[in-house]
C-alpha cells in the first residue's frame, strides 16, 4: 500500500473518530465524514468500498491498535512488570474516559460498535496476548514464574484481567497508588508470579 493511500486512509479514518466523538457512532454519515476529511463520499467509497460498515469496523480496529500502542509505549522503561500494570491500567482507563469511541466499546449496549470490532477481535487479544507473553518470558529467565505456569499461560490469565478492569475497575480508585499496587499484586501477579524472595534465575535452577 503506497504512502499516499495509506495517508489518504488514515484521514478518513480520523474523521470518523472526529465524527463518532461529536456525533455518536451510530449518529454520523459518510458525508460528515468527507466533509471533515476533505474528501469526497466516492473517495470514501473507494478506500471502504463495503461503505459505513467497513468504515466503522476498520476505524474501530484501527483505534484499538493505536490505543495500545500508546499504552505500550507509556509502560516500556518502568522497570517491573507490577509497576507496568499499574502504569498501563491507570493509564489505558483515562484514555478510554477521554475518547467516546473507546468508551463506546466497552459498553456492550453500543451493539454496531461491538459487532463491529467482533471479527479483529481475535486479532486483537493477540496482539495483547504476545505482548503479555514477551514480558512473561522475561520473568522467567529471572526465575519469577510460579512452578507450573508458562508465559503463554500467564500471558493469557493477564490479558484477561488487563481488559475487564480497564473497561470496568469495580469501584477501584486508579488515583490510589496504594490501593491500586495492591490489585496488580493480588489479584493479578499472585498466581502468576512467586514473591521476589523465591526468585531464583533460570541460570541458576538445576
Amino acid at each position: 500500500m503506497s504512502t499516499e493511500v495509506e495517508e489518504t486512509r488514515e484521514r478518513i479514518m480520523q474523521a470518523a473518530v472526529l465524527c463518532a466523538e461529536t456525533s455518536s457512532v451510530g449518529g454520523f454519515s459518510l458525508e460528515e465524514v468527507a466533509a471533515s476529511a476533505g474528501v469526497s463520499r466516492t473517495t470514501i467509497y473507494r478506500y471502504f468500498p463495503g461503505g459505513r460498515p467497513q468504515l466503522v469496523q476498520e476505524t474501530a480496529t484501527w483505534e484499538i491498535a493505536r490505543f495500545w500502542a500508546r499504552l505500550a509505549e507509556a509502560v516500556e522503561d518502568l522497570p517491573t512488570l507490577e509497576e507496568q500494570l499499574v502504569a498501563g491500567l491507570v493509564i489505558g482507563r483515562k484514555l478510554i474516559q477521554k475518547s467516546q469511541l473507546l468508551e463506546n466499546m466497552v459498553e456492550s449496549e453500543m451493539l454496531e460498535l461491538v459487532a463491529a470490532v467482533q471479527p479483529s477481535e481475535p486479532l486483537v487479544h493477540g496482539v495483547i496476548r504476545d505482548y503479555m507473553r514477551d514480558l512473561l518470558i522475561k520473568e522467567q529467565a529471572a526465575g519469577r514464574l510460579r512452578p507450573g505456569m508458562t508465559p503463554e499461560l500467564g500471558a493469557d490469565y493477564l490479558m484477561r484481567m488487563t481488559l475487564s478492569w480497564m473497561a470496568s475497575p469495580t469501584g477501584l480508585d486508579l488515583s490510589d497508588q496504594v490501593a491500586t499496587h495492591s490489585v496488580i499484586r493480588t489479584q493479578f501477579l499472585a498466581g502468576v508470579l512467586v514473591d521476589s524472595s523465591e526468585a531464583t534465575p533460570d541460570s541458576e535452577v538445576r
